[in-house]
């Protein structure tokens, strides 16, 4: 029997341990899960927090985008000018290079001026024949003009002498 109880006690004994070997481990499993839960928690807030960085630098990157073709398209329209600008250049230097060449130019340019001159002074008579045709068609309203200036109203009147006739 006391080997019996020996064995029980030995048993309970071990038991015990097991029991107290296994609430030391429970224990550190709870402080790991715990650990755990709070290291997944921060990762959760972090990732959404990197989450919604990412969904801001996703809008910044389209609107740089956007910027880059607008920019893109405006350097090629400003490469096609200077394209256009370097050709024009070419031309009139070749055009001024010759001595022929620059007198027709200087030539082209005397009757542009001209032309434009020809131009204002046709719009000028236009203007004037217009206003002559107004004053016309008004008429001068029964008004009486000598030596150029109106006699009605005017500071000096008329003075009309009847003239008898002579006998012969």
């Amino acid at each position: 029997m006391e080997r019996d109880k020996r064995q029980i006690t030995q048993a309970y004994q071990q038991a015990r341990q097991m029991v107290e070997q296994l609430e030391t481990e429970r224990t550190h499993l709870n402080q790991e899960l715990s650990s755990a839960h709070e290291t997944l928690e921060g990762q959760t807030s972090a990732l959404g927090n990197l989450q919604q960085e990412l969904k801001s630098l996703q809008v910044r990157l389209d609107q740089t985008a956007g910027e880059l073709a607008a920019l893109q398209r405006e350097h090629e329209q400003l490469q096609g000018e200077h394209t256009s600008l370097l050709t024009e250049k070419q031309q009139l230097e070749a055009k001024l290079s010759s001595l022929k060449e620059l007198r027709l130019a200087i030539h082209d340019v005397r009757r542009k001026m001209w032309n434009e001159r020809l131009t204002a002074w046709h719009a000028h008579i236009q203007q004037v024949k217009e206003a002559d045709q107004r004053q016309l068609a008004e008429g001068n309203r029964g008004y009486i003009v000598r030596d150029g200036a109106p006699t009605l109203g005017a500071s000096q009147r008329l003075r009309v002498h009847v003239l008898e006739p002579q006998s012969q």
